[in-house]
């Protein structure tokens, strides 16, 4: 007897419908070929199915065709005509050894529609409980399954039940995942187009505040104004450097570094001079031993020190000394920067050098986070390394080692 069902007669799910998913989830599932091939073994049938059965349709997601019927994966039947509609409706197993012959079923479509006489199927339930759909083996040919056969049944749709809900876990971990993933990337590019666009303004403004500071026929009140605002000025264009070289790290780029042949020192104590008149009334000490003569990147060393300057600036009591020193370790010179001051908690430390982290709670709020994490970068671009050592006794040490020239 010829089958009446064609794959023509059929209808494929979209890409985007639940259904597509499904067939998808159950394809993932490697254990599905050989709990159908095993089917198959144990009754003598030909047509082995794994089925997503719904009040809508009955969906193939997974075949193992004997019997040359024609069913691919993704390929849809009218629910209703289907064995598998009863199984959904019962919520047990069901075994047909003679569907045409059966009282119960032999005006039902199946035999009529898809020449379908034995049959033999369990539901298949996720972990939680909710129907998925049936797993079942066929045939055309009246086939005499023992009743014992259903247990071996029930025993491997428990089997792919529960690959089914790991499966289902393992597509939710891997959306959340994605959409983090994607989320932090345009949060990154946010950050980097807001930032290199703020460079102009912040500029624009650094440049008029110092022009007009040059002036001689400024009062003592204006010409405080002013600097406060370049002062201003100037932080926000380190925040702005900060921002981009974090964009930069985040996006998997390496920082640039333009080494050159320089001394630690002189551009120490530039730095210092730079970062103590902002806070006039700061003591800061700079020691210098040894040969500090190495091949570096001035401007990325002046932001290392900025960073390290003013963060224990913020971080310690007002009218206490910053401390720099340099000294010589053979091939590598260690740049020093301590403070005074409540130390840093000990699990803390570990964190230290991630973005968006800071030592504790005290000091104003100048930054955003990013001041460590820089300095961090740019002496792993060097080669070096920086560490902290934080005592309620010695108070707070962060020490950059620099390889004087490139490994």
């Amino acid at each position: 007897m010829a089958y009446a069902w064609t794959p023509t007669s059929t209808s494929s799910p979209s890409p985007e419908s639940p259904h597509a998913r499904d067939v998808a989830l159950v394809g993932r599932i490697e254990a599905v070929k050989t709990v159908l091939r095993l089917m198959l073994e144990t009754t003598g049938l030909r047509l082995g199915v794994v089925a997503r059965v719904s009040d809508e349709a009955w969906t193939c997601c997974a075949v193992l065709d004997e019997m040359g019927f024609g069913l691919n994966p993704g390929d849809t039947l009218v629910v209703t005509t289907t064995f598998c509609n009863t199984v959904r409706g019962m919520g047990t197993p069901i075994l047909i050894r003679h569907a045409s012959q059966d009282s119960r079923f032999a005006t039902h479509p199946a035999p009529k529609l898809y020449n379908v006489e034995s049959y033999i199927a369990v539901p298949l339930f996720r972990r939680d409980g909710s129907f998925f759909g049936v797993m079942c083996a066929l045939d055309s040919r009246p086939v005499d399954v023992p009743e014992s056969k259903l247990e071996i049944f029930r025993h491997l749709g428990d089997l792919v039940g529960h690959q089914l809900e790991q499966e289902d876990e393992l597509v939710r971990r891997d959306a959340q995942l994605l959409g983090a993933k994607e989320a932090a990337q345009l949060r990154e590019q946010l950050i980097g187009i807001v930032s290199h666009d703020l460079r102009n303004p912040v500029n624009a403004i650094s440049l008029s505040a110092a022009t007009l500071l040059r002036r001689k026929d400024l009062d003592d009140r204006l010409r405080q104004g002013l600097g406060v605002i370049l002062e201003s000025a100037r932080r926000a264009d380190r925040l702005i450097h900060d921002l981009l070289d974090f964009t930069q790290v985040r996006m998997g780029q390496s920082l640039p570094v333009k080494r050159m042949a320089m001394n630690l020192q002189a551009i120490t104590r530039q730095v210092v001079d730079e970062v103590g008149t902002a806070v006039p009334g700061r003591r800061f000490d700079v020691e210098c031993a040894g040969d500090a003569q190495g091949s570096w990147d001035p401007d990325r060393i002046a932001q290392v020190l900025t960073n390290l300057l003013t963060n224990a600036v913020q971080y310690s009591p007002p009218g206490t000394p910053i401390r720099a020193r340099i000294e010589e370790e053979g091939p590598t010179v260690v740049l020093s920067v301590s403070n005074d001051g409540t130390p840093i908690p000990a699990h803390v430390v570990p964190g230290l050098f991630e973005p968006m982290r800071r030592g504790t709670d005290e000091g104003e709020r100048q930054n955003i986070g990013l001041g460590l994490f820089i300095v961090d970068q740019i002496v792993r671009a060097h080669g070096g390394q920086v560490d902290v050592e934080s005592t309620p006794e010695a108070g707070t040490t962060f020490r950059v080692r620099l390889p004087r020239a490139e490994r």
